[in-house]
């Protein structure tokens, strides 16, 4: 994938290195061959029986990622005679979809993280998500509470959760023997190795990325967006003293801050540690031969509070003039993947995907690095959905890029994204 999806969790109006949680778009030229679709030439023949439908969906993961879900998409289309043409369009799926789904020619479907949900909710002429409350028949019961919450706004249903994700601390066993659980026993390995002059560095962590970085920002109990207060509390002191930790730790990074520069020096051997997500698992897990992962230390006793995303199959509004055909396989994909044991244990295995699938959450047979996972999910909590979160992500963003520049104080900085995160309020 271009900058890997998650580098910015960004809304619509941003455009910064924050692209993360990115996605893709294709005109669908080569929608027949997607990597993931079959012809269709054994609908007929489909277990699923009576007719069967073709639906567009949109993704873009990692390397690994996308092979695991082609292969899951090629069962599927297997199992039921659908046809589903998966394309890796070339551009960031926000603003993608602004320019297709007003055209007439966005997906059906696209996987992304729920921080979208509420802004896309409320949009209108043309509206951007389908209700497929009468559609679905899988029980929302199925999924944690966090899950399905995640999936509806205002009563309706906009999609199905597969898994939850946040950031964590990867570590290479070679260069670290015991995981760091304080913010200064990282610190003191981060010392031990950084040597910018020689192309070594204590870490590998895109800092000027607010998703990222959230954890420690709000390690204080501080709140960069309140949404149930509908507050802005970037710039409260408990936020400012969280900027002090991540301020400590742009010291150790890469000089370039952006996603691809920062996760290569870990990959090579380069850095000790990387602050990124589980949809990293399965290229680190190639890269480096001896990885292991750990929740983000501790500051001053605290755990830093790292947003959590849901990751969902979106139900995009292309289907509301659908033939029921179409909607069938774009739902039933969605149904088939959310609930199918097997897809969400070997996902938990193979990609670090945190499970929400009720039957399997707490499972004793989860790898430690999902545990992980799982307890820095704990920790942290949910991106907010509410619409008015699109007016933060660039202005904190811009605040970050200042001061890993050098260019503004922190504190300055985040008195200026605040005000300008009110004022378009």
């Amino acid at each position: 994938m271009n900058e890997k999806r998650r580098t910015l969790l960004k809304a619509v109006g941003g455009s910064t290195a924050l692209a993360g949680l990115a996605g893709c778009i294709s005109t669908g030229g080569d929608g027949s061959d997607g990597s993931g679709g079959s012809d269709g030439s054994d609908g007929s023949d489909g277990s699923g029986g009576g007719d069967t439908g073709s639906a567009r969906l949109w993704v873009d993961l990692s390397d690994a990622e996308d092979e695991a879900i082609s292969e899951y998409i090629d069962q599927y289309e297997s199992d039921t005679g659908d046809t589903i043409n998966k394309e890796a369009p070339g551009g960031e799926l926000d603003q993608q979809l602004e320019t297709a789904i007003p055209a007439g020619d966005g997906p059906d479907s696209w996987v992304w993280a729920h921080d979208w949900v509420g802004r896309f909710a409320v949009r209108e002429d043309p509206s951007f998500l389908y209700d497929a409350s009468d559609d679905v028949d899988v029980s929302l019961d199925s999924y944690t509470q966090a899950a399905r919450e995640a999936a509806q706004f205002d009563g309706s249903l906009y999609g199905l959760p597969f898994a939850s994700e946040t950031v964590a601390l990867f570590y290479n066993e070679d260069m670290v023997d015991e995981p760091p659980e304080t913010f200064e026993e990282m610190v003191s390995v981060m010392d031990e190795y950084h040597d910018p002059e020689n192309g070594e560095y204590g870490l590998s962590y895109p800092v000027t990325d607010p998703y990222f970085v959230s954890g420690f920002i709000q390690a204080y109990g501080g709140n960069i967006f309140d949404e149930q207060r509908r507050e802005v509390g970037v710039d409260s002191d408990a936020c400012k003293r969280g900027m002090d930790a991540l301020e400590t730790l742009s010291q150790y990074v890469p000089a370039d801050p952006g996603y691809e520069s920062q996760i290569v020096a870990f990959a090579d051997g380069l850095a000790p540690f990387a602050i990124n997500g589980p949809w990293e698992l399965g290229n680190l897990d190639g890269a480096v031969e001896n990885l292991g992962v750990t929740t983000l230390p501790t500051v001053d006793g605290n755990h830093p509070r790292s947003y959590s995303g849901i990751q969902l199959f979106y139900f995009s509004s292309m289907l509301a003039d659908a033939d029921q055909s179409r909607v069938d396989a774009a739902t039933g994909l969605a149904e088939w993947y959310t609930t199918n044991e097997e897809v969400i244990q070997t996902n938990a295995a193979e990609q670090g995907y945190i499970p929400v699938l009720t039957d399997v959450v707490g499972n004793d047979d989860l790898s430690s690095e999902v545990k992980a996972f799982a307890q820095q999910v704990d920790h942290g909590v949910p991106i907010p959905t509410h619409p008015d979160m699109n007016s933060v992500w660039t202005p904190v963003t811009d605040a970050l890029e200042r001061v890993f520049n050098d260019e503004q104080d922190s504190d300055a900085a985040l008195d200026q994204a605040a005000s300008e995160i009110r004022e378009a309020l």
